[in-house]
């Protein structure tokens, strides 16, 4: 049995102001006496002209409007204060005496939420404005409570942020350290280990305190977008130089392939989609078995750039996959080597390669074991513009 405190809260109503349209005083004073009723304050309006006048004034929470009416008739009107500041999600429902299809459509193609028909039913009618007026409400809760989310995020990056970077210092002094430990002079057994600990678990802690202070500037939108013309076959070669050493540790061979149109410049963040780049390589020589290949395509086809990076690793289970670009989505697939995974590169990536207006998307490859990595970027977006 559900307790009372469980229950959720009723959502008040009562205290709405809703604006009656229309030209017909008797209709009018009725709608009124059944809404005055029900607890609801009510304005009137008896034309569409008056129904704009009376808006600025003061905002209804709902307006019910007909739809023939001297001067602009009710769809018009409907038009007009769907476009006002502020009106575009006050619920608009028609008092009308229509009821053929073609009218119904045309109120709703302009604008309108719903409709009730001539002659009233009250209680329909009762039925129909407090469904809508407790939609707004609950819609309106729901924008709060996104809006709560986002500056909470916002707080949470900052705090990491600010975390990550005084903890990258001290980090990087332990491991320099470290290695000076085991350059300084001879160590037993027991001492090497224990400084070859220290380097490679300091190693772990400094790669998770970037990768979380990179997610935090990409989140908060602190870090600033400095696009400026690169030259892509050049970053993504640069990329594979640097990580080739660190593949040869695994006899892991990276090999870069071009076809297509590829431009020779386009607007890009470097350091961002350098790292990009970087990720990707570090994924997968990550997870590639000794004495295999990384294969590095950037391909063009008409109007998109693709990036694509293959290994012969395992691949991910179908049921992971979703796992994949999340904020520490780890799967069950492990590095083949001593490295250690945060979980955090691919979603960086995600972030980086929407920031260039591009997608990103894995695939497990039909030829043979292993992941397929695709970037793809609008050329036309980011081309450099001619001086």
């Amino acid at each position: 049995m559900t307790s009372a405190a469980n229950e959720p809260s009723p959502i008040e109503i009562e205290d709405s102001r809703i604006l009656i349209v229309d030209d017909d005083e008797i209709i009018r004073k009725l709608l009124r006496r059944v809404l005055e009723r029900s607890g609801f304050e009510i304005d009137e309006a008896a034309s569409g002209e008056e129904a704009l006048k009376q808006i600025e004034a003061d905002a209804p929470d709902l307006i019910l409007l007909d739809v023939v009416m001297d001067g602009i008739d009710g769809f018009q009107t409907c038009r007009k204060l769907k476009s006002m500041q502020g009106m575009a999600e006050v619920p608009i429902v028609f008092v009308t005496g229509r009821s053929d299809t073609g009218s119904i459509v045309e109120g709703l193609n302009a604008g309108g939420n719903d409709y009730i028909t001539k002659p009233i039913n009250r209680h329909e009618a009762l039925a129909r404005i407090r469904n809508h007026l407790k939609m707004r409400k609950l819609m309106h809760m729901q924008n709060e409570f996104i809006v709560g989310l986002k500056k909470a995020n916002l707080a949470k990056n900052r705090v990491i942020g600010v975390a990550s970077h005084d903890l990258r210092n001290p980090i990087a002094s332990i491991r320099g350290l470290s290695e000076f430990l085991m350059e300084s002079g001879p160590l037993n057994d027991d001492q090497r280990e224990i400084a070859t600990t220290i380097q490679s678990t300091s190693d772990t802690m400094l790669n998770l305190v970037e990768e979380l202070l990179d997610l935090s500037v990409i989140e908060s939108g602190e870090e600033r977008t400095d696009f400026e013309p690169c030259n892509v076959f050049e970053l993504v070669s640069s990329s594979i130089g640097i990580y080739q050493f660190t593949a040869n540790k695994k006899s892991i061979e990276i090999d870069l392939q071009e076809s297509g149109n590829v431009p020779d410049l386009l607007l890009l963040d470097k350091m961002q989609f350098r790292r990009l780049v970087d990720n990707l390589l570090s994924n997968a020589v990550k997870y590639s078995p000794l004495e295999t290949k990384v294969l590095v395509k950037l391909e063009a086809e008409g109007e998109v750039l693709k990036i694509i990076v293959e290994d012969e690793g395992p691949g991910i289970p179908e049921h992971e996959m979703h796992k994949l670009f999340t904020d520490f989505g780890k799967t069950s697939v492990k590095p083949t080597g001593s490295e250690t995974s945060t979980g955090l590169g691919l979603s960086i990536c995600k972030k980086i390669a929407e920031v260039h207006r591009g997608t990103i998307r894995a695939d497990n490859r039909e030829d043979r074991s292993g992941m397929r990595f695709t970037v793809e970027f609008n050329i036309p977006a980011l081309v450099v513009a001619p001086v």
